[in-house]
């Protein structure tokens, strides 16, 4: 029994130690300011010909997320012609996984809270890169959307962006910080520079970024 009650008194002394180290660390990390950086959850990957396999990856690893929000807000707008191949891609992967059509929104800033509710799931609205995640207050989302929901902000890149000083001391990354900060991190995977990759990111809970390279790199 003594045997026990000291084994306890260690256990939680260590569990103690731990929170304490931890608190600390958040507290160096929230002074020092350093930047919450975005999770890798595809590395880059090789776009095939006809860029099918971006839809296929994207589905499959966000299976549970496609699976379970009735809302998702695609980051597409203005669309492009690389952009639009995607979201049609993809609504074909999604069809094929799930057994469900797509139903889009257009141009979800235009429309109305309840013709948003009428959307039935999966729902998929678009919105402009700038408007469909939570990086900063997005009126769009506090008036429009509940916890049921994803954001996928698409992003088209060639070259590899500068990371500003700014972008290196931000807590919080702004858009454009997240976008050459996350290219930064993965640049030395894309080896082959007559090849173009696509990789995911994440950031916060709900906030996911697709990067696709464009031509001309």
């Amino acid at each position: 029994m003594l045997l026990q009650v000291r084994a306890m008194k260690k256990i939680s002394a260590l569990l103690i130690l731990s929170a304490a180290i931890i608190a600390t660390c958040m507290i160096y990390l929230v002074f020092t300011g350093i930047s919450l950086r975005s999770a890798p959850l595809i590395q880059p990957s090789l776009i095939a010909p006809d860029q099918s396999n971006i839809a296929a990856s994207l589905v499959s690893r966000l299976f549970r997320e496609f699976q379970t929000a009735h809302y998702i807000l695609w980051g597409a707008l203005p669309e492009t012609q690389i952009s639009e191949i995607i979201l049609k891609q993809t609504a074909i992967e999604y069809e094929k996984k799930f057994y469900t059509k797509v139903n889009f929104i257009q141009n979800a800033e235009m429309a109305t809270i309840e013709q948003i509710r009428a959307c039935k799931k999966p729902c998929w609205l678009l919105l402009s890169d700038k408007k469909a995640h939570q990086l900063k207050i997005n009126n769009f989302i506090e008036k429009n959307m509940s916890g049921n929901f994803i954001s996928l902000t698409l992003v088209l890149f060639n070259k590899i962006p500068h990371v500003t000083k700014d972008c290196e001391i931000q807590k919080r990354l702004e858009l454009s910080c997240l976008i050459s900060v996350s290219i930064r991190d993965v640049q030395r995977k894309m080896k082959d520079p007559k090849q173009r990759y696509f990789f995911l990111r994440k950031y916060n809970e709900n906030d996911f970024f697709l990067f696709v390279q464009q031509p001309g790199d």
